[in-house]
């Protein structure tokens, strides 16, 4: 009766293996650079619209420096 993982003693499948390995790790060492932190989200629906509308902006809510 054969064994049920043989095919992981051909060298095909080790090279396969192998790269999937290797592209899983740039790919968790990507995410980790790139993708570190949430980017809060900003809503500027109201100042897109008064400019596409051409009505003068509306004052920002910031305070000044």
């Amino acid at each position: 009766m054969p064994a049920h993982f043989d095919f992981l003693k051909k060298p095909l499948v080790k090279e396969i293996a192998v790269i999937l390995l290797i592209k899983l790790v740039l790919l968790m060492g990507i995410r980790s650079v790139w993708f570190d932190a949430p980017v809060a989200v900003k809503d500027d629906g109201a100042q897109v619209g008064q400019h596409l509308l051409g009505l003068p902006p509306v004052p920002s809510e910031k305070a000044p420096k």
